[in-house]
This record gives C-alpha cells, sequence and structure tokens, in this order.
C-alpha cells in the first residue's frame, strides 16, 4: 500500500522540515519528491545530503536532474518545461515520471514515462483558484482502457477522496496541501495511511439459507477470512438444511432495491457478487442498479439454476436474455450443468467463440461435477484459456461450494488481485472448505 502514496514537499521551506521527511520516511513511506523551485545546487544537494543514506532511494527530484543520478536517487519527475532536460536521464532510473493536465498528455506521452501524475483531480487544497479539471465519468473511462498505465492522481487529495481515487482507477495518490497545510505533519499522514489500509468492501446480494453453508451468510464468512468487509443483500429466504431443500419465498425487487440504496447510500462497493434470485428479469434490473450507482462496479455472477439438493428455480433458459445479461457482468462462474444450459455446450472452444462473437464475459467454468476425479476449473476470456487443477476429495461433498467460491474470487478481486490470482487463491480456499469436515457443512479457516 505504501508504494501507491506519494507526498510531495512544500514549495517552500517549512519549520524542521528534513525531521518531519525523515519521520515521515520511518513511518513507512515510500516515495517522497523534492519539489523546491527555488533551489540552487547548493541547496538541493543539502537538502538530499540531510536525509539518511538508507533513506534516499525513496526520493524523487523535481528539478536539479544530475543529483539524482549522483545519489542514485528513486528517479525524477518531469514537467513540461524540462523535457529536453530530462531525455538524457531516462534510462537512469526505475521512476521516471511526467506531471500531466490533461489526459491527451498521457496519451501523447505513454511511451515515454514510467509514471504520469494527473491534476488537478479534486479542487487544490493549497492553491485555492486551482480547480478540479476532469468528470468522475471522463476519469473512470480513460482508466478503465489504459490499465497499464502508472497513473498518479494528484491536486486535492485528502483522508475523504483518497480511496475513491483508487476506485474510480488510479495507481496511486500524491499528497501536498494535506499534509504540509495540517498542524502536525505525522498524523496527517497516518490518518491517510489508515484510510487506505482500510478492508476493502464486497456485497454478496443472495438468498439466506438457514444451514449457513450456502448462500448471503456464507458469502460474508468467506469475504470476512478474506480480510474484506462483506455487505449483504437478501433476495430470497430458502427453507433447507445442508441436505433438504423445502422451498423458496422471494423478495421483490422493490425490496432489494431497498437494501441496495440504504447501504450504497453510504458504501461504495466496487465488486459485487449475485447469487440465488428470482428471475432473469431481476437479475437485469438489479444489474441496472448497481450500474447506476457504479459504472465501473465489477459484478461476479454464480448462475444457481439448482440447489444442491436438487431443487429447480429455473426451469426456462431464454439464451439471448441470459446473453444480454452477460455483457454487463465481469465474470460469470457456471458448473458444469449450468454451462451447459446457459450455453448449450461445455465445450470449452465453442464457449470462448461465443464469448468473442457477441462481446461476454469472462467465464470461469467449475469442474466439480464432472464424473471423473479431475474436477479443474476454466477460465475463459476472448483471448486466453486458463486451467486450474484441482483434484476431487473423496466422501468429502459440500453444501454450498459453489457460494463460496464466487465470494472468494470477489473478495480477491476486492483486494486488488489479478483475476487468475483471485481464481487461484479462491480454489484453494474452497478445496480447504471441501477438506474441513466430513459432513456436508464446512468450517471456513483458511
Amino acid at each position: 500500500m505504501n508504494n501507491k502514496l506519494i507526498i510531495i514537499s512544500s514549495p517552500s521551506t517549512v519549520s524542521s522540515e528534513i525531521k518531519k521527511v525523515v519521520s515521515l520516511l520511518k513511518l513507512g513511506l515510500q516515495q517522497f519528491h523534492v519539489r523546491k523551485p527555488n533551489f540552487d545546487d547548493f541547496d538541493m544537494m543539502n537538502y538530499i545530503t540531510s536525509i539518511p543514506k538508507e533513506y534516499r532511494k525513496y526520493l524523487v527530484l523535481h528539478s536539479h536532474y544530475h543529483l539524482a543520478k549522483e545519489f542514485n536517487l528513486k528517479g525524477i519527475q518531469v514537467g513540461k518545461n524540462r523535457v529536453d532536460e530530462a531525455k538524457e536521464y531516462k534510462n537512469n532510473f526505475s521512476y521516471f515520471g511526467y506531471s500531466a493536465h490533461s489526459i491527451s498528455e498521457i496519451t501523447k506521452n505513454k511511451e515515454n514515462y514510467s509514471h504520469f501524475f494527473l491534476s488537478p483531480i479534486y479542487n487544490s487544497i493549497s492553491k485555492a483558484e486551482y480547480k478540479a479539471n476532469f468528470t468522475s465519468a471522463e476519469l473512470s473511462a480513460f482508466l478503465q482502457n489504459n490499465t497499464d498505465i502508472n497513473i498518479v492522481a494528484l491536486g486535492g487529495i485528502d483522508e475523504n477522496n483518497s480511496k475513491e481515487c483508487f476506485s474510480i482507477g488510479f495507481k496511486g495518490i500524491a499528497l501536498l496541501g494535506a499534509i504540509w497545510q495540517q498542524t502536525d505533519v505525522l498524523i496527517a499522514f497516518n490518518k491517510i495511511q489508515k484510510t487506505l489500509k482500510a478492508r476493502a468492501l464486497t456485497l454478496s446480494i443472495a438468498g439466506f439459507d438457514p444451514s449457513s453453508g450456502a448462500g448471503i451468510t456464507a458469502d460474508i464468512k468467506t469475504c470476512e477470512q478474506h480480510k474484506v468487509q462483506g455487505l449483504g443483500v437478501n433476495t430470497a429466504i430458502t427453507y433447507q438444511n445442508e441436505s433438504e431443500f423445502l422451498s423458496v419465498d422471494w423478495l421483490s425487487f422493490e425490496q432489494i432495491k431497498k437494501q441496495i440504496d440504504v447501504l450504497f447510500a453510504k458504501y461504495k462497493p466496487t465488486h459485487v457478487k449475485i447469487g440465488l434470485i428470482e428471475s432473469f428479469e431481476i437479475l437485469k434490473q438489479v444489474i441496472l442498479v448497481l450500474k447506476a450507482y457504479n459504472k465501473s462496479v465489477k459484478i461476479i455472477w454464480d448462475p444457481i439454476l439448482k440447489a444442491s439438493a436438487n431443487f429447480n428455480f429455473h426451469n426456462t433458459i431464454n439464451r439471448k436474455e441470459i446473453f444480454d445479461l452477460l455483457k454487463d457482468i465481469y465474470l460469470a462462474t457456471p458448473n458444469l450443468h449450468e454451462c451447459d444450459a446457459i450455453f448449450g455446450t461445455t465445450d470449452i472452444n465453442v464457449i470462448q467463440l461465443a464469448i468473442n462473437d457477441f462481446k461476454l464475459c469472462n467465464v470461469l467454468v467449475k469442474g466439480g461435477h464432472s464424473i471423473n476425479d479431475d474436477v479443474s476449473d476454466v477460465l475463459i476470456e476472448q483471448n486466453n484459456i486458463t486451467h486450474f487443477e484441482g483434484k476431487r476429495l473423496v466422501n468429502k461433498d459440500k453444501h454450498g461450494t459453489g457460494c463460496v467460491l464466487s465470494s472468494a474470487i470477489c473478495s480477491n478481486l476486492a483486494n486488488e488481485l489479478s483475476l487468475q490470482a483471485s481464481i487461484k487463491i479462491a480454489k484453494n480456499y474452497v478445496t480447504n472448505f471441501i477438506d474441513s469436515s466430513n459432513k456436508l457443512l464446512g468450517f471456513h479457516n483458511i
């Protein structure tokens, strides 16, 4: 987390500045930018040498680039007026940053720099006349389409909006006024660190299972084990235990929406797992509500068509209707039976063709229902197929494994892991869950 947090020096001298900078570095700050427009060579050299040697590797200079090379610092930050001066140092540092004030500047220079500042994201704290220059919508769209570029948010970042920057898609944040205009620099830094270290949020939209082996309560257990704060929206009350399913009472869309509304009024979950739901029409409406709150929300759908106790939830499958839904979802996790119902096949290559032809989401085909001992799962993306090996555990059947797997993947994604890593870790978690007892109900422990 610390390498995503950057502090920029005050342009003017601060009382006991070096002492405060060293204290920040001791607290875990791993990137400090020295921006002193009025420094000459002697001033800058004195500043650098006042920092203990073990911390100089975290310094980035906004000027006097030759000193960054001489003292083997982390890197340099280039403004548009210093482009020519900086060219000769491009291959000398791990960090070679550019300060941009427009999206077009980044697009134009993306091949020339390792990192970018983009500002002002919010109204500046240190400069009253420096106003926000972007909308959240345009930032989110740009960042989602340029995930390979290291873009850091600058301008008006503070304790209240720091996490929002990451949810929009920034790779880091740079602080100036939020640190140097506070009475106590270290307390200000600690507050923002604490905010950034706060647990990610996930939302489970699923049914209630009284046995807690599956459904919303199993999802929340899984989230907690993955160091994620799990929120829950109930879609149905089921009358079941781990081996018997009697019936279900569905909540209306209006009841589901009220739960979503009150949660999004306070929280901003970026990852949502959807499980048991009455109909594809209600699923469509739920997705629309989620997208209205957060256009970039990642939805993981566990398409529960039949309970493990052989109770059918959806007897009629409209493939066009489901394909339309799959365009707005990030990942679907069907088992082999559900995969056949949705795609009309379990052939991986045919499914990949459908994903490409209809612009559908990623699909993780779960192998637990295979007729042999190979229970490998297969992730199908537009341009990639990844196999996750697995072996069947003898006499270890479990109720709710699909719920646990999808909520574990959702939690890992919320913790900013890649899709492949999220699935691999989730699959290991489910294996431990299955192996945790000889009964149909498993225990959640990592």
